[in-house]
């Protein structure tokens, strides 16, 4: 099924599934004000949920209500699980600090049992579950109402969510440019209004970048302190959201080692909602516009030179410095993990079901990863992960010296769609190249595993958002939670409202 037949289908399945379920008496949306629900972030949701001013069914009603009018346009969702959210929320749900609250998982990077996850690809187009992967599983104990899955490229291989089997997902602040990826479906979901918070996974900026171009707040967490993180563990899952707030309090239900993982023993598992309540202590802060050496849009320069000076304003102390990264061999030791890594991937789905893969089965782009993930050898990897390690240790001398590190989330606003895409002809060097002159700066903390957030900071004059990047030492999530919430009070974002807006 090619993107467009998809798209008409799920539009089709989606309004049968609201005409004939959500829609009914036992569901009516009489209990929401659409008005309240436009300015509510997730912890108000469940704060209504818990008091009785609505219950779970007709929050679920109000957001698919907004999901089927402005899907059509943005094209956000990958698969449709209303009935299944259906007869969860009627149900007595576990009680958590997002009871009742409807949400989205990422069509990429976990398993919800007896739904298919995609990962974007015409591959794995009815491969089903049969169980929930780990974060799947603490989301719904958190008390959340899964009603779909949201648009992704391909395995999460790009920085923008266009694709050939799910189709292109666009920005609502502007149709014509990208959500960014590989989590653009859930950053549209959040940003239209649809919903406050929506699952992401971030393997080299997959959660901040689209957050960025979104005008929305993601944390890519310290490795290993949610769920998922394996192989390299450059990838790790959370959320994207419209508050701080919401961010931290879902770490609070995600946070914690997962027995048996190469990752994440030992981490702070609490404290991330109780720093965003409080003032940060004074920070020694590095302002880093000089590593990489990439052309930066001015007004993304002015963003954050703004940023600098309102956090010196704020009590800290910022000066311009950086840790003297190498980003040639940064970037080639990604290439050659993420082309590894990819490579390993497919020739196990080969083995296991005993035929190769077919050209139609995977976009050009992912074939030429494979074929040149093929190319490396077991020394490659071995030295791409001591490099990796490197990146860390020298990071974390940094570190020594300054507690947060400022830089922008990418070079430039939102680019249009096409601009970062695979293009015949590309290698592997030609294809990342184009995406990381844009997002130059959020795959060094995937190397390092430091947490790093993306924060609203800006509106462009052409009208897209602009964020900026705050990055901290390993395992100070709460602390780098805390500065944005000072941020968020200082500057605040919730108000801006996209072009595509689901609400009033």
């Amino acid at each position: 099924m090619n993107g467009f037949d998809r798209r008409e289908f799920l539009g089709l399945a989606l309004s049968a599934s609201i005409s004939r379920n959500v829609m009914g008496q036992d569901a009516s949306v009489g209990g929401v004000n659409q008005t309240d629900y436009d300015a509510a972030d997730a912890t108000t949701l469940a704060q209504w949920v818990s008091r009785g001013d609505v219950s779970p069914p007709e929050l679920l009603a109000e957001a698919v209500k907004r999901l089927r009018k402005v899907n059509p346009q943005l094209n956000l969702l990958s698969q449709d699980h209303i009935e299944l959210a259906l007869a969860a929320s009627r149900k007595d749900l576990p009680q958590g600090p997002y009871t009742g609250v409807p949400f989205l998982l990422k069509d990429l990077g976990s398993q919800m049992r007896g739904t298919i996850t995609s990962s974007g690809s015409a591959l794995h187009a009815n491969t089903i579950a049969n169980k929930d992967s780990e974060i799947v599983r603490r989301f719904k104990k958190a008390g959340l109402v899964i009603f779909g899955k949201t648009n992704t490229p391909e395995f999460g291989l790009a920085l923008t969510t266009e694709g050939q089997f799910l189709g292109d997902c666009l920005n609502p602040w502007n149709l014509s440019h990208s959500t960014g990826g590989s989590s653009g479906g859930s950053a549209a979901a959040v940003a239209a209004g649809v919903i406050p918070m929506a699952h992401g996974t971030d393997g080299g900026g997959s959660i901040r970048v689209p957050a960025a171009f979104c005008g929305l707040l993601g944390l890519k967490p310290t490795r290993g302190l949610t769920p998922g993180s394996r192989g390299s563990g450059m990838s790790v899952g959370h959320v994207v959201t419209r508050s701080v707030r919401d961010s931290a309090l879902m770490l609070e239900a995600l946070a914690g080692y997962q027995p048996g993982a190469p990752y994440g023993l030992g981490l702070p598992t609490s404290g991330f909602f109780n720093a965003v309540l409080q003032e940060p202590p004074q920070l020694k802060i590095a302002l880093n516009l000089s590593e990489p050496d990439v052309k930066i849009d001015p007004e993304v320069h002015d963003a954050v030179m703004k940023a600098a000076k309102m956090l010196e304003t704020l009590g800290h102390s910022v000066e311009e410095a950086a840790p003297g990264t190498n980003y040639e061999r940064l970037n080639e030791v990604q290439n050659t993990l993420i082309a590894t890594n990819t490579t390993s991937w497919l020739n196990a789905v080969v083995r296991a079901r005993g035929f190769d893969i077919t050209a139609e089965e995977l976009e050009p782009m992912t074939h030429m990863i494979r074929r040149e993930g093929a190319l490396y050898s077991g020394a490659d990897v071995a030295g791409a992960l001591g490099l990796m390690q490197q990146f860390g240790l020298e990071l974390a001398q940094f570190h020594n010296h300054f507690d947060v590190i400022l830089q922008p989330v990418s070079a430039t606003p939102a680019p249009k769609l096409g601009a970062i895409t695979y293009r015949e002809g590309d290698d592997l060097a030609s294809y990342t190249g184009r995406f990381k002159a844009v997002s130059a700066f959020t795959h060094l903390y995937n190397m390092t595993g430091q947490p790093s957030i993306a924060v609203p900071f800006e509106t462009s004059q052409s009208g897209l958002p602009i964020g900026i990047m705050l990055s901290a030492a390993m395992g100070n999530d709460a602390g780098l939670l805390s500065v944005a919430a000072q941020l968020e009070r200082a500057n605040p974002w919730r108000h801006r409202r996209p072009s595509i807006w689901s609400g009033t």
